[in-house]
């Protein structure tokens, strides 16, 4: 049987936003411009009306409980969208906004293209924040739960429902150390086969790499496989092994690390990075207004 909303003071959702971001109630009574007792107050009410302790007192203040930490993004979410839909103008203002944005990705949106982004950002939104976490085969789900606005990523969930955009396409390119003892300005097949790899944990998806290695003759050795694509440049960096990474990340950081940047020994097509989105953030004006700006980033990475 679905709850009655009609027993629910709905005005509690903003205390429990509040008590969840500041992790305190004085805190929290500060921001709403309530007393301690009366934050004290809506929070028993709560916890009678979701039948959960949702916060438990510590010394380091109010620790949430699982039921809490489940319950808020979806709360936050839907709370950012009443402000949005309750606005006088009905639009997002960027320059005034205080929206929570969350990004699924791997470390390579975050050297890649967070850095241009955030400055972006600071100049045209101050007060908007960033939240970016790691980005595992649960995406899909994460994005029509409202758990994330976006994921950024070259896996694409089997996921016709959701949204995509094509964010960059990225070419690969081998590195190796300065003074390696077998590259010096090229990598040739027999190189590449012959040495010791830094790679990435398989995510059971295919790209083109993936594929030209399953091709005959083209077994690579593994040296050793690592999390993100920063181990590997430093992997790389101070020892003979080589990896294979995207040609934007080789560029940004390969030469402050003393790896040399070679062509991939055979024809490959750029890996495709994505955006993706649940179809219910389509016309929201701030997630319109966030894919246009990263957008307008990536259009920097030529």
């Amino acid at each position: 049987m679905k709850l009655n909303l009609r027993s629910v003071d709905l005005n509690l959702l903003p205390v429990f936003n509040a008590i969840m971001e500041a992790g305190q109630l004085s805190r929290a009574a500060e921001a709403l411009g309530m007393s301690q007792p009366a934050i004290s107050a809506a929070l028993q009410r709560l916890r009678h009306t979701l039948g959960d302790e949702l916060f438990v007192r510590t010394r380091q203040g109010m620790q949430p409980t699982p039921r809490a930490l489940e319950l808020h993004p979806l709360i936050r979410e839907h709370l950012d969208g009443l402000r949005d839909v309750l606005d006088p103008g009905n639009r997002f203002n960027p320059a005034t906004s205080e929206r929570h944005f969350r990004l699924l990705s791997v470390d390579y949106f975050e050297m890649v293209v967070l850095p241009g982004l955030l400055k972006r950002l600071r100049e045209r939104a101050p007060h908007i924040v960033l939240e970016v976490t790691v980005a595992d085969d649960r995406m899909g789900d994460a994005l029509h739960k409202a758990e994330a606005d976006l994921a950024i990523d070259a896996f694409i969930p089997e996921d016709p429902k959701l949204a995509r955009q094509v964010l960059l396409a990225e070419p690969l390119v081998v590195i190796a150390r300065q003074g390696h003892p077998v590259l010096r300005g090229k990598c040739s097949k027999q190189a590449f086969l012959e040495a010791e790899h830094v790679v990435l944990p398989d995510r059971n998806r295919r790209l083109p790499l993936d594929q030209i290695l399953q091709e005959p003759g083209w077994q690579r050795r593994t040296g050793v496989r690592v999390t993100q694509f920063s181990s590997m440049l430093a992997a790389c960096s101070h020892s003979d092994m080589i990896a294979t990474v995207p040609r934007r990340l080789a560029q940004q950081y390969g030469p402050a690390m003393g790896l040399q940047i070679l062509p991939f020994p055979a024809d490959l097509p750029p890996v495709p990075i994505f955006m993706l989105w649940s179809p219910a953030q389509e016309r929201d004006p701030a997630h319109q207004w966030l894919r246009e700006l990263l957008m307008e980033e990536a259009a920097q990475h030529p």
